[in-house]
């Protein structure tokens, strides 16, 4: 019965048609873009509908625009928030830092419909499109944090030049998601492993398949272990005090 249902899964994510124009969730609704102009070693880079939501207002659809140059990012930030009693189930996104305080979040997500929730069985047979999200960290914490989801930030000890790399190849999907969608699988092309990926190409360090598939909530062990996580702690339970940026309720399933 599983081979069976993972067979079906695989060709139903094969043969999916994607497409651009259903009547897509308010929070889904606009895709971002990125441009770079200018010097191939600092471009300047405009991105384009970035989301702002103001989720505890009545008019929370804002978007905004961003000018920076590439080697303006300095720092690189990756948060995992779990939204389940099952500790291996999280969603996972990144922040990238500016020189100049500013911050831009991105998160790779399940693209909705208007009265579609995300389910499990629709991240297996082909229900949702993929979408990279390009918003201020104070929306895409800001939903979680209503959603009383417990939210880890870590800050990653990376080189700044492989935070702008990262950022860059990044934005190659970002634009081809633009141009052209594809589908959502929750194992083939999920919102880790679619940065796993880049993150592969710009170091040594081997992110373990099974984390980046079936058990993203583990992402900050795996971190810690590979020694990414900006942070002097020898013991992993300190680094998640340090990182803890919400708690999840008790009586929250």
């Amino acid at each position: 019965m599983l081979v069976m249902f993972a067979v079906i899964s695989a060709v139903l994510y094969t043969f999916t048609t994607p497409r651009q124009d259903r009547n897509w969730t308010p929070e889904h609704a606009v895709l971002p873009r990125i441009e770079f102009k200018g010097n191939s070693n600092n471009p300047n880079i405009l991105v384009t509908n970035i989301r702002d939501f103001k989720w505890q207002e009545n008019n929370k659809i804002h978007y905004k625009n961003m000018r920076f140059s590439l080697n303006d990012i300095v720092e690189l930030k990756a948060v995992v928030s779990h939204f389940s009693a099952i500790s291996g189930i999280a969603h996972v996104f990144l922040i990238f830092v500016l020189d100049d305080g500013r911050e831009l979040g991105l998160s790779i997500e399940a693209r909705r419909e208007v009265g579609e929730p995300f389910s499990i069985q629709g991240g297996l047979l082909a229900r949702f499109e993929i979408m990279t999200v390009l918003a201020t960290p104070e929306d895409l914490l800001g939903i979680r944090k209503i959603h009383q989801e417990e939210i880890h930030v870590y800050p990653i000890k990376e080189s700044k030049e492989k935070a702008r790399q990262l950022f860059k190849l990044i934005a190659k999907d970002v634009n081809s998601l633009y141009e052209k969608p594809e589908m959502y699988h929750l194992f083939f092309k999920n919102c880790t492993n679619q940065i796993v990926k880049h993150v592969s190409t710009l170091t040594d360090q081997s992110y373990p398949w099974f984390f980046q598939t079936l058990a993203p909530g583990d992402t900050g062990k795996i971190l810690f272990e590979l020694g990414l996580i900006d942070l002097p702690d020898t013991n992993f339970d300190t680094v998640q005090a340090k990182t803890l940026l919400t708690q999840k309720l008790k009586q929250h399933d």
